[in-house]
């Protein structure tokens, strides 16, 4: 648990010229993930004009570079499907997930208009969501569901966008340079000849690709995230929404308490943004900043992370010297996965966790005492805090330990499987592995000691054996099985054995997927100030407000499900205000002066 402090060191921006140009909209957007093009995509579609601002050459932050899921209990897509789920469930286990993080007020607002706010973004709009098979991370726990509540973005063809696919973010994974492809694609194209249909499907998915690289960057079939975003662009089009990219917001402008709006950097020059209505941060929350994570990330103190390269913290910094606070109650500032370091060419690739080897049958985690810590096969998430609750950064000898048939089979981190990965002294090499012909050689290689390595090798196969994991139960929960492969032929298909040589050793470290910790707002997504008022006119969503899931991890799609619902809510505030008769009018130059915030 983090302490609730809300001082901290404000980065300050240079003062630069004033700006020679001036535009006029209801409403000011920065950033171009789902939180802000979900929040200007409402805006539109109450009648309000709106400009959205992006740092980045490209849309699409974090949330092109993700699986783009959310997590929406009882949407019409589950009510659709025959979930039996409720709201009163989805509480209770909110409830037993967060413990005393759990903040009712924020919680009613999500589950209560969760689907709401779903249903009135696929209207009338190109975005659209599909029943994702995903269990909730902790199903057994009461409340829990094995499927229901995650929804994945509906694939998109890019060749839709035309000149807009130059917009759209690069995905974090892709293949042949420029194609993604999804995790249930992926056992295709590594055995395409195992069967008819997977060898159509991959030579269909190469052949449009070829195609598409006569005409553009990359491959145009998009999935995850990056469907997510092109599905907003085009809606956004529909409706004459202006967009700008590298365009970063340079300074807040107050004016008696209240945003009115912002000096926009873009490369002619600085323009002051006049918002009637107010200005909406969604710029990704600040774990690409080192002075932000030192000093938000309390016990949780980390340098890797998966974000996109532009989240550092720009609106949380601007908001801070408005007078805005930081909401640091949470269990952890982030939202965690184990990655891996690989260095190559005097370059350091930060490696995601994979997919083929993520929680197999065949792989361990070890601490630095040499012992299990963690049920491999739990969500990423889990993994990483398991490694702060036992250590981490004090000490950061953790590895995933497998041997030489769980390699050939699933790859490990950046390694591909046999035949994609012929020979492995190339990674060994690099010391992105460690190898050794017993466990005891390989323990001595990682700075453990090789008895207890040794031992711990020999109850996990024993374990196998029996299809039991007294200490960790893993293989017993719905998600673990998502992980499992019947055909390892174990009594128990999350446990396989341990036992061909060479064994090999894969150092990992917690990462983010994105922050938790954020600016303290209300439940409409109101910037609230240090003395505890919202600031009049601003707000924030997504990862630049405190997440309503305060750093645990229930399920796939709790940041982005949250951030569109909470960006629903804003704009809903910002609308009643509107009809209220709520605005305040530009200010002089001179104004401008006395009561920017740089």
């Amino acid at each position: 648990m983090m302490s609730n402090s809300t001082t901290l060191r404000q980065i300050q921006t240079p003062s630069k010229s004033a700006p020679q140009k001036e535009e006029d909209v209801d409403l000011l957007v920065i950033g171009s993930g789902a939180a802000g093009l979900s929040a200007a995509l409402f805006a539109a579609r109450q009648g309000l004009s709106v400009l959205v601002c992006e740092k980045s050459q490209r849309l699409g932050g974090t949330t092109a570079l993700s699986n783009g899921m959310i997590w929406i209990p009882c949407s019409q897509q589950a009510v659709k499907a025959g979930i039996k789920d409720s709201l009163d469930q989805a509480r209770t286990y909110l409830k037993g997930e967060l413990g005393h993080f759990y903040r009712p007020d924020f919680i009613e607002a999500l589950l209560n208009d969760g689907p709401e706010a779903i249903s009135e973004l696929e209207k009338d709009t190109e975005v659209r969501f599909a029943l994702a098979a995903a269990p909730d991370y902790h199903s057994a726990r009461p409340g829990g569901v094995d499927k229901g509540r995650a929804l994945s973005p509906v694939p998109f063809d890019g060749r839709l966008l035309k000149d807009d696919f130059e917009l759209i973010g690069d995905p974090i994974r892709v293949v042949l340079g420029g194609m993604m492809i999804s995790s249930s694609e992926i056992n295709n194209f590594l055995n395409p000849f195992r069967s008819v249909k997977a060898l159509r499907h991959v030579l269909r998915r190469v052949s449009r690709y070829s195609a598409d690289r006569m005409r553009f960057r990359r491959g145009t079939e998009l999935s995850g995230g990056n469907a997510l975003i092109a599905r907003f662009l085009v809606s956004l089009r529909q409706r004459q929404v202006t967009i700008w990219t590298s365009a970063s917001l340079r300074e807040l402008i107050i004016r008696n308490g209240r945003a009115i709006g912002g000096v926009v950097e873009r490369p002619s020059g600085a323009v002051k943004v006049n918002a009637r209505y107010g200005v909406v941060l969604a710029t990704g929350g600040f774990a690409r900043n080192p002075v932000l994570r030192s000093e938000l990330s309390g016990l949780h103190s980390h340098e890797q992370t998966l974000t996109h390269p532009d989240v550092t913290g720009d609106g949380i910094n601007l908001a801070l010297q408005a007078g805005a606070s930081v909401d640091t109650e949470v269990r952890s500032a982030g939202f965690w996965t184990p990655v891996s370091l690989l260095g190559e060419n005097g370059k350091q690739q930060t490696v995601p966790y994979g997919w083929l080897d993520r929680g197999r049958p065949g792989v361990i985690a070890v601490g630095p005492d040499g012992r299990r810590f963690v049920n491999e096969s739990n969500s990423y998430h889990d993994i990483c805090l398991a490694m702060f609750d036992h250590g981490y950064p004090k000490d950061d000898r953790f590895f995933f330990i497998c041997d030489h048939d769980f390699i050939l089979k699933r790859g490990m981190g950046h390694i591909l499987p046999w035949p994609w990965t012929l020979a492995l002294r190339k990674y060994e090499q690099l010391g992105y592995i460690q190898t050794g012909s017993t466990i005891e050689d390989l323990a001595l290689q990682i700075g453990i000691e090789p008895n207890v390595l040794q031992a711990t090798v020999d109850q996990h196969n024993h374990n196998a054996s029996r299809g039991i994991d007294p200490d960790f139960q893993r293989g017993e929960s719905a998600f673990n099985r998502t992980l499992g492969d019947p055909a390892v032929g174990t009594k128990n298909p999350n446990l396989g054995p341990i036992q061909k040589a060479p064994f090999i050793a894969l150092r990992i470290l917690p990462a983010t997927l994105g922050t938790a910790v954020g600016l303290k707002t209300d439940t409409d997504g109101r910037v609230l100030s240090v003395e505890g008022w919202p600031i009049d006119g601003l707000f924030a969503c997504g990862n630049d407000m405190t997440s309503p899931m305060r750093g645990i991890y229930p399920g796939a799609g709790i940041t982005i499900g949250p951030a569109i619902v909470f960006a629903y809510r804003a704009i809903n505030a910002i609308v009643r205000q509107k009809e209220t008769g709520h605005e305040s009018p530009s200010p002089d130059d001179t104004q401008l002066q006395n009561h920017v915030v740089r």
